[in-house]
């Protein structure tokens, strides 16, 4: 008995040592666990993310580009007043003279809508000639159709800026000439300084041509003064739905023989790109007029360019009666024909129907220039 009892006590102490000796294990962490722990160790990355400026903040438009200038337009436009002294801080600081240039018109037109006084204050704090130019245009353009009369007194009481003043003056003239170019023609004809008035003539004719050509032509001989009057006789030619062979005898009219060569070459050079052959026939109907001679050399310039055969310059130039007019047309033509890489030997048949003269000295030269070169 005692035997079998030491027999168990020796097992019941081995099977305890190797119990205690076993190292324990331990159940591994769910993944919860360490998508939780990694979570809250992990840093924050919105820390590190640089926000660039909205385009249409002052910093933004600092940064504009000439590639990319046109996305602010459409912000500026629904800017309300108090966005817009930033806008222009911001366009003051762009470094791009052709952006700075462009966005005035657009941020001084959404000003003068909401504020006109305000945006007068404005642009005369801008210290570039240029753009506060830039940034008055738009202006006056909604003033001359709200109140021309009062645009017209704050730019006369504008003194203290006279360059100001006169590019004023002519973007003012330019945009009431579209309602009244006649009426604004006599308030520019008082202006004392000639250069200023010129150019306020030459900006009101301008307006006018581009309006309504006909309006124009039809006043033709009555408008003053006469510097808006060549004005117009140097442009009309070249307007579409023009009379010509009217413009031609307006210009047939005129007091001096130097203006009359003048505008006839302008207007038969009008004339023939619209219907060449029927300027051809009005100057051989004409040929007896001296002071068509700049006219003929005009037209034989044209036709040496631009017809497909010297046979057809001949046949003209036959037509012509002897002396000054032909001898225009025909040297011009010739000249013009070798300028073009044609026949030496077709331009000097052409020039065979111009008699002793100053132009077929030019045209010969022209010639025997291309003969020696190799």
């Amino acid at each position: 008995m005692k035997i079998t009892l030491l027999v168990l006590l020796h097992a019941f102490c081995a099977f305890a040592g190797f119990w205690i000796a076993t190292p324990r294990k331990h159940p591994a962490p769910s993944t919860a666990d360490v998508t939780i722990k990694k979570t809250k160790t992990a840093p924050s990355s919105a820390s590190t993310i640089i926000t660039k400026p909205a385009p249409s903040s002052e910093v933004g438009a600092a940064q504009l580009t000439p590639q990319n200038w046109p996305i602010v337009i459409d912000p500026i436009s629904r800017m309300s007043l108090s966005e817009l002294p930033a806008m222009l801080r911001g366009v003051l600081r762009n470094p791009f003279p052709d952006v700075r240039t462009r966005l005035m018109r657009y941020l001084f037109e959404r000003w003068g809508t909401l504020d006109l006084p305000g945006a007068l204050t404005a642009l005369r704090g801008i210290s570039s000639p240029q753009l506060k130019q830039r940034a008055l245009r738009p202006v006056l353009e909604l003033w001359s159709k709200t109140d021309p009369a009062a645009a017209w007194k704050w730019l006369g009481d504008l003194d203290d800026d006279s360059v100001l003043q006169e590019n004023g003056i002519a973007d003012m003239l330019h945009f009431t000439a579209k309602k009244d170019p006649l009426g604004s023609a006599a308030y520019a004809a008082q202006i004392e300084d000639a250069f200023l008035r010129e150019k306020a003539l030459i900006s009101i004719g301008s307006s006018w041509v581009n309006e309504d050509p006909k309006g124009a032509f039809a006043a033709l001989t009555t408008v003053e003064p006469q510097c808006l009057r060549d004005y117009l006789l140097n442009r009309l030619c070249y307007a579409d739905g023009i009379d010509h062979v009217a413009g031609l005898e307006i210009v047939s009219q005129l007091p001096s023989r130097a203006q009359r060569a003048e505008f006839s070459g302008d207007w038969i050079h009008g004339y023939a790109m619209a219907k060449p052959q029927e300027a051809f026939h009005w100057l051989r109907d004409h040929a007896d007029r001296p002071e068509l001679q700049r006219a003929a050399a005009m037209l034989g310039g044209q036709f040496g360019e631009n017809v497909k055969t010297s046979a057809e310059i001949r046949e003209m130039a036959q037509q012509l009666p002897a002396g000054a007019i032909r001898d225009a047309f025909a040297s011009r033509a010739a000249e013009e024909w070798v300028e073009s890489g044609n026949s030496l030997d077709e331009a000097q048949q052409i020039l065979a129907f111009c008699g002793p003269s100053l132009e077929r000295d030019s045209a010969q030269n022209a010639i025997d220039s291309k003969r020696s070169r190799p």
